[in-house]
């Protein structure tokens, strides 16, 4: 048998890796797939309209006047052809079957050969009463940061919830854009997950001096729409007029799939140092992951 002849046998009854997730997880190991195999058929089934971007530079992109479009490096038709794969968009996975090494999705069933979540985290929104609590922004991905453009256009004060790294990089492009910004954080300082007191002062200091509001030691409680604006009462008893809200308190792993498949869940989807899940041929990496009881956000 010919190399060619070979090779469209071997493309014609191999099941493809897997990928669920369009995100940098996922486009991530796409490429690295290809660099070692180029014949393996690959497809990534995605939520969204599947297109690749830098996740981080969604915090300074106000600074550097960038568009959502701006902030996209290619579409998925180009990713098809860059590296050779399927990918299915606006597509909902609603099952996996590891016995059958099958994905079940909103529109049909599809056999794998490996099967690798690559789903992301969710951000955490905190517990809030009032009758617009639901009105909270969350940026974690291309459409959350669509919707938060299109929120403040034209207007001019924002409150974020959470003072870590997302929050104080969101804080510091708002200022950059001329924004009037409070950020309000329980901790007594920004960044107290990864850093001591006295490390993270400069950077409190420089925000304030840029005309960051900081409220620390305190918790938004509720936020009510008052004519054109919002009211955000915090738990020290003072209330902020704002124009948006933006959530900025975390991530929490997406593991409800992995959970209703059998795979072993804590924080995130438990695997090992080789991204191995309990079940056979089911793999997964990124934010909803907990590699040998780590969370590695932030494309740590």
């Amino acid at each position: 048998m010919s190399g060619f002849i070979r090779d469209i046998h071997y493309l014609m009854f191999m099941k493809p890796i897997i990928i669920i997730g369009s995100g940098l997880a996922g486009y991530t190991l796409l490429r690295e797939l290809r660099r070692l195999d180029r014949l393996t058929p690959v497809v990534i089934l995605t939520r969204d309209e599947g297109g690749f971007y830098y996740k981080p530079l969604l915090a300074d992109a106000l600074t550097h006047k960038r568009s959502a479009e701006a902030l996209r490096v290619a579409s998925a038709a180009h990713m098809e052809r860059q590296f050779q794969a399927e990918i299915i968009t606006h597509t909902q996975v609603v099952a996996i079957d590891p016995a059958n090494r099958r994905v079940l999705t909103t529109s049909r069933s599809l056999d794998y050969f490996k099967l690798v979540l690559a789903v992301g985290a969710q951000p955490v929104r905190p517990p809030l009463a009032g009758d617009a609590a639901m009105e909270v922004l969350t940026v974690n991905d291309m459409g959350g940061y669509e919707l938060f453009r299109s929120a403040i256009r034209e207007r001019q004060r924002v409150a974020i919830l959470g003072a870590g790294l997302v929050g104080c990089e969101f804080a510091n492009d708002l200022r950059n854009a001329g924004y009037n910004v409070d950020v309000v954080e329980p901790s007594l300082w920004p960044l107290s997950r990864l850093l001591p007191e006295a490390a993270a002062r400069p950077l409190r200091t420089a925000l304030a001096q840029r005309g960051v509001g900081w409220h620390f030691g305190a918790r938004a409680l509720r936020l009510d729409g008052v004519r054109d604006h919002y009211r955000l009462t915090l738990s020290n008893g003072s209330h902020l007029e704002v124009d948006a809200v933006m959530a900025a308190a975390g991530l929490k792993p997406r593991t409800n799939l992995a959970s209703a498949a059998g795979l072993t869940v804590d924080r995130g989807i438990q695997v090992d140092r080789f991204l191995q899940t309990n079940r056979e041929a089911i793999y997964a990496l990124g934010d909803c992951t907990q590699v040998e009881g780590r969370l590695l956000p932030y494309v740590t």
